[in-house]
């Protein structure tokens, strides 16, 4: 592999069946519940990319121990009420966002001492949106510009009654779980439908967590959670490049192996099923976070339409959608993503420069894009913008060019999915 630069060839096609690393999100919050348990819990098919290590070692920092094996890991915990409160230095996150937001509601709620960092990156992304509503409930924080580094001073928490002004799964988990630790009932009200991990979750856990129409409400947790076993189905969000890979690909036919089928993670597939796409879900586990398989077939994609409606439940996928869009036939629509200016890069200007570079017919918006196709891609250098779905997304578009695509800063994919070029090579080598 090219230090500074990964080319990716043309295929022919692409087969073969693919097993995807652990949920990124499931796997952060299993962690964490077994950080609020008493004893040993034991994990398997743990996402094993620098995020979620970044939780494993923000959570070390607070006295959790962990034994890390080749397909799990076993979290030794002491319980929430014996967490470690006098903590040398800064806790870490690196560049999770997920770490930052959902442990920030723990150690508020625990009034915990002690300042968040994280990299260049993370500290750029908006922490208001946890910031504010912690401190209504009584958290003591200091932030300079409303960014990481975060200081917790402790204080005493209160429920509170709150309504998310923007759609984001990891500011509701948050305040769940800074819920658990607080007097009184904490209610929070969601406009918009996100990921429903956590409270999933919580119920598999012995929680009570209660939902009326858009409304969750939580009580505090007077006992430890009980230790367990848990495994984490496969990242929908990561099979997303590969469900392209096997639509786009001509003579291509790809089967992805125990993925997560949580229906707020599925958008983009019903979305690409209702566009004239080959994919087919099989062998469903049905149960609180249920998972089965994916069947790809290349396919000839219509245009589509993603609106700010249905676009909080598939903002991870969109990056692979608009290489999806530069193949299909007409004019797609990408508006209401907003929130991708404030993920791990600009991700409207990335996903706007970088397919730009490749040939693709795309014009920019302040909340979206529009995509003319389909357009035969080019081959040309490209940057990720140090952001891995960026990185993967070009992956993929070097498969339907007409020549080499070369990624710059391509190692960031390790962020959550480090064997991805290893599953590209093995996918497209009989060639």
């Amino acid at each position: 592999m090219n230090k500074k630069n990964k080319i990716v060839k043309p295929a022919k096609f692409v087969k073969g069946q693919i097993t995807l690393p652990g949920d990124k999100s499931i796997s952060h919050r299993a962690l964490f519940f077994a950080a609020l348990a008493e004893g040993k819990s034991k994990i398997k098919f743990l996402n094993n990319g620098a995020d979620v290590l970044s939780t494993i070692v923000c959570l070390q920092k607070l006295g959790i121990k962990f034994q890390l094996g080749k397909y799990s890991v076993e979290v030794d915990s002491s319980g929430f009420k014996k967490w470690n409160r006098e903590i040398t230095g800064s806790i870490n996150c690196g560049n999770s966002g997920t770490t930052t937001r959902l442990l920030a509601g723990l150690i508020a709620g625990q009034g915990i001492k002690v300042k968040m960092i994280g990299d260049e990156s993370l500290s750029a992304r908006p922490m208001e949106r946890i910031i504010e509503p912690l401190q209504k409930m009584g958290a003591e924080i200091e932030s300079e510009n409303k960014n990481l580094p975060i200081l917790f001073n402790g204080g005493k928490l209160m429920g509170i009654r709150y309504t998310l002004p923007v759609a984001s799964a990891q500011v509701k988990s948050c305040l769940l779980f800074a819920g658990l630790f607080a007097d009184g009932k904490t209610y929070i009200t969601e406009k918009t439908r996100t990921r429903d991990h956590t409270e999933n979750m919580m119920k598999i856990f012995g929680i009570s967590i209660f939902k009326k129409k858009n409304v969750i409400s939580i009580n505090k947790l007077k006992n430890p959670v009980i230790p367990f076993k848990y495994s984490v189905p496969g990242d929908p969000s990561a099979a997303a490049f590969w469900v392209a890979a096997g639509l786009l690909v001509p003579n291509s036919k790809l089967n992805l192996k125990r993925i997560s089928l949580n229906s707020s993670r599925i958008s983009y597939i019903k979305l690409l099923q209702k566009n004239g796409c080959k994919v087919r879900i099989d062998s469903i586990n049905k149960s609180l976070e249920p998972f089965g398989d994916i069947i790809i077939q290349s396919s000839k994609i219509k245009s589509f339409s993603i609106r700010k409606k249905i676009a909080a439940s598939l903002i991870d996928e969109i990056p692979i959608l608009a290489l999806i869009a530069t193949q299909a036939k007409g004019k797609s629509t990408f508006r209401g993503v907003k929130e991708l200016r404030f993920k791990e890069s600009d991700r409207i200007k990335s996903i706007v420069e970088s397919l730009k570079c490749l040939g693709a017919d795309i014009k920019e918006y302040p909340d979206g894009f529009d995509i003319f196709g389909p357009t035969k891609l080019k081959g040309n250098t490209v940057d990720s913008y140090g952001d891995h779905r960026i990185a993967m997304m070009l992956a993929i578009a070097g498969l339907i060019s007409n020549s080499p695509v070369k990624i710059k800063n391509h190692s960031i994919v390790n962020i959550s999915y480090p064997d991805f070029y290893g599953i590209l090579e093995r996918i497209s080598r009989k060639q």
